[in-house]
């Protein structure tokens, strides 16, 4: 039996699916999808009852089973958890986070036979405040309660990178959690380095170190965007123009480029994670200050690029034995950059298989031809 063969009898097959879909439902099932990937809110109000928002949710994701489309949902990160009074951070916190995840996990138990704990918590950015060892507790308690509120859901999260901290915590907590699969991100292309062959390589990677079945939570390619040059010297131009000698000069005096930062979502970005993660944010923060990719193309960031880009994946994401899932990033293009707000940064403003007007891209076409099958 192939290794991921029994989470895909689990799952019905393998999980075809897509990050913020819209509700054009046809059309996601046209192209192929089966699954649509989404993030819960927080559940309660202030005074501790089902929020607007919780039922507001529920209700659409009872729409998308009513549609044929079934969900993996992702449970509130810890910034969620601590803006409502429950802190991760602690002992009780911890307790308190596990009976919030398993009343999630009971609230949605008729449509969410996956979930993924919180999301990406080796990024400073969505593990904030938390440092990396409280992310990894915060992930455990995630899980634990997940378990608890749906024996039979299919759990895990996307926590894994490349050799190094992230793996030590995984494997830990692989020992505290009966997880399903271990969820893998990867934008090799765009954010990272390698074209479609490198995805199937870290697969295997993945599964050699963890020994379970791997869901590719997101992947993608953007069709927008230039390409940094080999040298980085625009980079290094900028740098030198905000008044900083290089990279060990501005985390040693990061408040004073934060400062230097255009705009004010990225100096928030850069105060709000863990003071030792401050570096890594910092540097994290150079392709929306640049408005470029820093990985050496493989693919041009174009619409033609794209639909390259899935013509060449999809085929080997289907065929790779350790693989029981993979969903795409993302449905539809967003007006402005999520991160740092601008319209003009291609950073997270052109993934998806539609324009911002709702029209299909030829990518859509691509993934429509390898995953309606």
């Amino acid at each position: 039996m192939h290794e991921a063969t029994a989470l895909r009898e689990r799952l019905g097959g393998f999980l075809k699916g897509i990050c913020h879909p819209g509700k054009e439902y046809a059309l996601l099932k046209g192209a192929g999808f089966g699954w649509v990937r989404r993030d819960v809110p927080y559940p309660f109000d202030e005074n501790g009852r089902p929020s607007p928002a919780h039922r507001h949710f529920l209700a659409e994701t009872e729409a998308y089973a009513k549609n044929s489309l079934r969900c993996t949902l992702i449970t509130p990160y810890a910034a969620d958890f601590i803006a409502h009074g429950i802190d991760p951070r602690t002992p009780e916190g911890q307790k308190q986070t596990e009976k919030l995840c398993a009343f999630l996990a009971r609230a949605y138990r008729p449509y969410a036979p996956c979930w993924q704990a919180t999301n990406e918590q080796f990024n400073p950015h969505f593990r904030a405040p938390l440092t990396a060892e409280e992310s990894r507790n915060f992930i455990i308690a995630c899980l634990r309660g997940l378990r608890t509120g749906d024996p039979d859901a299919v759990i895990g999260h996307n926590s894994v990178q490349d050799a190094g901290l992230w793996d030590d915590f995984v494997r830990e907590i692989d020992a505290a959690c009966d997880c399903d699969y271990t969820g893998l991100d990867l934008y090799n292309g765009s954010w990272t380095d390698g074209g479609p062959e490198t995805y199937i390589e870290k697969i295997r990677q993945v599964y050699e170190l963890c020994q379970k079945p791997v869901v590719l939570m997101e992947f993608g390619f953007a069709s927008a965007g230039k390409n940094a040059s080999p040298d980085f010297h625009e980079a290094y131009d900028y740098i030198h123009e905000k008044g900083f000698r290089d990279l060990e000069d501005i985390f040693a005096r990061s408040e004073e480029y934060i400062e230097t930062l255009p705009c004010e979502p990225l100096k928030a970005m850069a105060h709000s994670c863990a003071p030792q993660d401050v570096p890594q944010q910092l540097y994290n923060s150079f392709p929306h200050v640049m408005k470029m990719w820093f990985a050496p193309q493989v693919f041009p960031h174009t619409e033609d690029g794209q639909a390259q880009f899935y013509e060449e994946l999809l085929p080997l994401l289907l065929d790779c034995p350790q693989l029981a899932g993979a969903i795409l990033y993302c449905w539809q293009d967003a007006p402005y950059c999520g991160f740092c707000g601008a319209a003009d940064c291609p950073c997270e403003t052109a993934w998806g298989l539609l324009r911002t007007d709702g029209t299909p891209k030829k990518a859509y076409d691509t993934v429509r031809r390898c995953f309606a099958v």
